[in-house]
């Protein structure tokens, strides 16, 4: 089915479900990779999407929250040069293996570039405590910043309220397929802290 959704200009993307590990890094060149790996932010996967344009996915060796998954990936882009419209914690990223039909990535010859696995040691990077421990002094600064606080003695900052379920339905995403709207919303509300019970109950309202 994929094939032949991408056979039809279909874009193939992946993303982890639910909270997760990673970062996606988009629209690098090539000699990124070498200033990564020499700061010590080797990705544990790289996919070239078109020739001479990457995506990187780093792994940080624990899960993060939705607030802490976006800072990182912003801060990454940031950092490296990335697509910062891109940085966010779930973020899509190109399947290897598919064609990208963007038809400014065509080749001379008429075909599309298929997206490539380059690299995927899978490994954590190795300045994943430093970094993460960044991203959350800067969530805490960001938090003390919206309440007027000075920071001092103040717990982690409050996650961004949860979205209803209504804009789920309504989201042109999900082609009107309130089941996948749903189970987004679902995905959406687990990360935020509501319980199985107050998931379900919500949905069958």
């Amino acid at each position: 089915w994929l094939r032949r959704e991408n056979l039809n200009h279909g874009h193939i993307y992946v993303r982890p479900a639910g909270v997760h590990g990673l970062s996606l890094v988009d629209d690098l060149k090539a000699d990124t990779f070498v200033r990564m790996k020499a700061d010590g932010f080797a990705p544990a996967a790289v996919v070239e999407t078109s020739p001479g344009n990457f995506q990187a996915w780093l792994k940080h060796g624990e899960v993060l929250d939705e607030a802490a998954s976006t800072r990182a990936a912003k801060l990454l882009a940031e950092r490296y040069g990335g697509d910062p419209g891109s940085a966010d914690w779930r973020h899509f990223g190109r399947l290897a293996g598919f064609t990208n039909p963007k038809p400014s990535r065509r080749r001379a010859s008429g075909l599309q570039p298929f997206a490539r696995l380059l690299e995927a040691g899978g490994q954590v990077y190795r300045q994943a405590p430093v970094f993460i421990a960044e991203v959350r002094v800067a969530l805490k600064g960001a938090g003390a910043m919206v309440s007027g606080g000075d920071g001092v003695g103040e717990g982690a900052p409050a996650l961004p309220p949860i979205k209803p379920l209504a804009e789920f339905h309504d989201d042109p995403r999900y082609g009107g397929d309130l089941h996948r709207a749903d189970l987004a919303w679902a995905l959406h509300a687990a990360a935020m802290g509501l319980s199985a019970s107050e998931i379900r109950a919500t949905i069958i309202a």
